[in-house]
Parts: C-alpha cells; structure tokens; sequence
C-alpha cells in the first residue's frame, strides 16, 4: 500500500476525489469530459505541482492536503518509454491527452503513476474515479495544509 497526496482549496476538499475538476477543464492525462484525480507520491510534489500553474497569491488561501492510501496491485506502472513523445509539452499535448483518455475509458487499473512534469524523476498517480476499486481507496479527512510564503 502507497501514500500518495492531493492538495486542494478548502472549499474543494470535500469533493476532491470526484474528477469533477479534472472532467470540467482537463489536465495533463485528460481532456475534458473524463473523470480523473491527480495525486503525487509526496506533499512537495503536489506543492510543486500547484506553484508552477499558479500565480504567487493563491498561497494566501486556505488549502487542505488529502492523504489517499491505494494499494499496490491497484497501481499501473509504466516507463517513460511507454508514454507519447510530447508529453512534457507545454501546455499539455493532445497525444497525452488522449494516452489517458484511452487509459481511464479502459478501466483496466484504478491508477496509473506516471512520471511528473515538473520533475520526471518523482511520480504522480492519476485515478479514475469511475472505476470499480474506488472503494478500496483509504482517504484521509483533509488537513490544514500551509507552505512558506516565501515561495
């Protein structure tokens, strides 16, 4: 069983394992129309995650962090080498889109952890919320979450 991490608006912790987000505007691995939940395997990289799309200010709002335990056999690994040439493109590429999006409407596994944008040597998970073992999930309540300022 993995930790991996979610930070979120307060306003939004309650719903932040829905794909709601994800389903309304896209992401990385989706266009919009899918469900999907982005997670990171540690509190920095989901920190990071968040500073690079985001201007300074929305530190001065109040953010929780959401644990979320997914067992391992859960869990899709691939290599770099599976991935679509352009999927560090900026801003994301349509074949990445689309490799998740035929990733999340196959439902073969719960998450797929992929390699991080901002920092391909560290991994983030993305789950679909649609699939059957969602249950299996274990997701903290969320927690009060601050980062220095002087980011």
């Amino acid at each position: 069983m993995a930790t991996y991490y979610r930070i979120v608006q307060a306003e939004w912790a309650r719903s932040a394992m829905n794909g709601e987000g994800a389903w309304l505007h896209g992401g990385r691995w989706n266009p919009p129309g899918l469900h999907a939940v982005y997670l990171a395997e540690s509190r920095a990289l989901a920190a990071l995650e968040i500073i690079v799309h985001a201007p300074r200010e929305v530190w001065s709002l109040d953010w929780r962090v959401i644990e979320v335990e997914v067992p391992d056999e859960l869990i899709q690994a691939v290599s770099i080498a599976d991935l679509p040439a352009a999927w560090q493109a900026l801003p994301s590429s349509l074949t990445a889109q689309n490799f998740g999006a035929a990733w999340l409407r196959a439902r073969k596994a719960l998450a797929i952890r992929l390699p991080s944008v901002v920092m391909p040597e560290e991994y983030t998970l993305m789950l679909n919320p649609r699939h059957e073992d969602v249950a299996r999930l274990r997701v903290s309540k969320p927690k009060e979450f601050r980062l220095d300022r002087r980011f």
